[in-house]
């Protein structure tokens, strides 16, 4: 992403006019800081982000469209494209001011953020936040460029003593510094050896705040239910990935792929084109290989073709059925955890060694993911046999066991989303 953002924006530097970017992206990369750090470096141009899918980056996407003094706009996988499309034209072909300042005129004030001021667009406001030291009133100066025009603007403001109502601002100015802060060393945030005078200056914000931070952090403990009666061994938690995302193992997303499996349609199709009539030129039904007599067909020969293609025609249907039944287990399970179930089939036996090491006096431990973790849901894996491991209170995944004869009906459940082997 890095020489693209170098691409897009290193020309600008020797331009006068304001360069307009707009980046589409997930932003699934891992070096979100040193990105931001260069968009930094180029003042002349307005960085618009555009982030594609439900689970972006948005600490990325926000920051890059913060310190472009752009805006920044997300796009779902059930969202409407040319909806924000339109928004994102409409912002940038009329934007209301442009290379705002203000000027304080020796008011109390101190610590305002952002530093530099975004364009003022009109789907949102622009919020600055800073702080004053003692009350007073007074008048402020608005400047920008409205059209290519100079703007300006005297407001009148007012500070108040004390005003309970709006002590909430505390947290938000703290916010606002804590982030200009970290864009005083991008780079050495990235690396993990940030500046030690603005990482204590970060911590004591948090502390003083109670605000998270990269120094600062909430301490949070997990309810689990681990029913294992066996000795005490290692499980490997399974943690559902942004949601969306599709990889390379199944195991490891929240949408598992289907795998690559024949099901014979080819064959259904030749069988079916074997079954219809053909006819000659003259329309009418041409005499099969096998006949031996050149006299036209008896009367019957219709009703019996019409027997044939009836059959036939069931047999598409339940080789359709049975295609259907094997694209869910495709769908639902792991490919291991599908290799046990086709041995079953067969009447094959199915031992734990190579890739059935999951698989131990004839019950299997697996992983389940869930579209639901109801009471309900529950019930029925229990009569279905299974017997829950390590059950996360957080997280629609559970562990456990179940008789591997029981592995198809446990995919056939409606709220089984997808099966993995426990390793």
């Amino acid at each position: 992403m890095m020489k693209a953002i170098k691409a897009a924006l290193e020309p600008s530097d020797n331009q006068s006019h304001v360069r307009i970017v707009c980046f589409m992206t997930d932003g699934y990369v891992g070096n979100d800081m040193a990105i931001i750090a260069e968009v930094q470096q180029h003042p002349n141009a307005r960085v618009f982000s555009f982030g594609i899918g439900n689970s972006v980056n948005r600490f990325l996407l926000d920051k890059m469209a913060e310190e472009g003094r752009g805006d920044v706009e997300y796009v779902g996988l059930g969202d409407d494209g040319s909806a924000a499309a339109r928004r994102f034209h409409e912002r940038v072909r009329n934007p209301l001011l442009t290379d705002i300042t203000i000027e304080w005129n020796n008011l109390p004030v101190a610590d305002v953020y952002p530093e530099r001021i975004p364009d003022l667009f009109g789907a949102k406001p622009v919020i600055v936040t800073g702080r004053y030291t003692t009350a007073g009133r007074g008048m402020i100066r608005l400047k920008g460029k409205m059209a290519g025009s100079d703007f300006v603007r005297d407001v009148p403001v007012e500070f108040p003593e004390t005003m309970a109502s709006h002590d909430v601002l505390a947290s938000l100015w703290a916010r606002a510094r804590i982030e200009n802060l970290m864009g005083q060393d991008f780079a050495g945030a990235q690396r993990g050896n940030m500046r030690q005078d603005l990482k204590d200056t970060i911590t004591q914000l948090g502390i003083e705040y109670r605000l998270m931070t990269q120094f600062t952090s909430f301490v949070a403990v997990e309810e689990m239910i681990v029913t294992d009666g066996d000795k005490p061994r290692r499980i490997d938690v399974p943690v559902d990935v942004p949601d969306g995302v599709v990889g390379q193992d199944p195991s490891q997303i929240s949408n598992p792929v289907m795998l690559s499996y024949s099901l014979g349609g080819s064959a259904i199709h030749g069988l079916a084109r074997k079954s219809a009539p053909v006819t000659t030129r003259n329309k009418q039904p041409a005499r099969t290989a096998t006949a031996r007599s050149t006299s036209p067909p008896p009367p019957n020969a219709a009703p019996a073709l019409l027997s044939v293609d009836a059959s036939m025609a069931e047999t598409i249907r339940t080789n359709q059925i049975l295609d259907q039944k094997r694209a869910e287990l495709q769908k639902k399970l792991h490919r291991s955890v599908l290799a046990v179930v086709q041995k079953l089939q067969r009447n094959e036996v199915v031992s734990s060694t190579g890739e059935f090491e999951f698989v131990r006096d004839g019950k299997a431990e697996v992983q389940v993911w869930l579209t639901e973790k109801t009471t309900e849901a529950l019930a029925q894996l229990k009569e279905l046999g299974f017997e829950v491991v390590l059950d996360a209170k957080n997280s629609n995944v559970i562990i456990g066991r179940v008789p591997v004869e029981k592995l198809e009906a446990l995919a056939t459940l409606k709220f089984v989303k997808y099966v993995s082997p426990q390793r």
